[in-house]
């Protein structure tokens, strides 16, 4: 009769036994999965300002300055193609337009702004393009108050007829700016004109 009691305390004490090894067993797993777990650099819900910088962000360009030129162009249009392998130009003479099909200034590859340089009988924004000295700057102001700044690496004039595919192949591998005069789809007076082409890079 008294047997009983001490036998229901042995068999408690193995049952207390396995549950401690279980709870030690689940704290080393949680320990080891945070361990595993992938730092985050930059928390859900940070804000903006608090993230990395890019080299560029990516909004498209909004206004041109050309110091050496007297030029602010400060409403950029978007182009895009009128068929036949041509592409669209700006629609006044002191327009300039951007080709959103490539990079905005400032991103990997060619970016390309397109102007006049003449337009019926008035001078184009681009005129006087094929004056830029190297070494002169360029500054691209995006869409977020951003500005890239550029430096002519060389300019080249080209005969009338040139493709555009020709005027902004690209040179190098990293961001490039390139400044073309219009193939004259909008100025059928200016079919005739020679075309220029301004290389830039990144200014240093």
């Amino acid at each position: 009769m008294n047997e009983r009691p001490e036998r229901r305390s042995e068999l408690v004490r193995p049952a207390g036994a396995v549950l401690a090894v279980v709870a030690a067993l689940a704290g080393v797993l949680v320990g080891v999965t945070l361990v595993l777990a992938p730092a985050t650099s930059v928390p859900p819900g940070a804000a903006a300002a608090d993230r990395p910088a890019t080299a560029t962000s990516g909004a498209p360009p909004a206004a041109l300055l050309i110091p050496g030129l007297g030029l602010t162009a400060d409403h950029l249009v978007d182009l895009g193609h009128v068929g036949g392998g041509r592409r669209e130009q700006p629609g006044t003479a002191l327009g300039v337009g951007w080709f959103p099909d490539g990079p905005a200034p400032g991103g990997p590859g060619v970016a390309v702004l397109s102007g006049h340089s003449g337009f019926g009988y008035a001078n184009g924004a681009f005129a006087r393009l094929d004056t830029l000295k190297v070494g002169a700057l360029i500054a691209v102001r995006d869409e977020t108050g951003r500005e890239t700044r550029f430096t002519v690496r060389r300019t080249a004039v080209f005969p009338a007829n040139t493709p555009d595919s020709t005027l902004v192949a690209p040179e190098g591998t990293g961001p490039e700016l390139r400044l073309i005069t219009s193939d004259g789809t909008f100025d059928n007076a200016g079919l005739g004109n020679a075309r220029v082409a301004v290389y830039a890079v990144p200014a240093s």
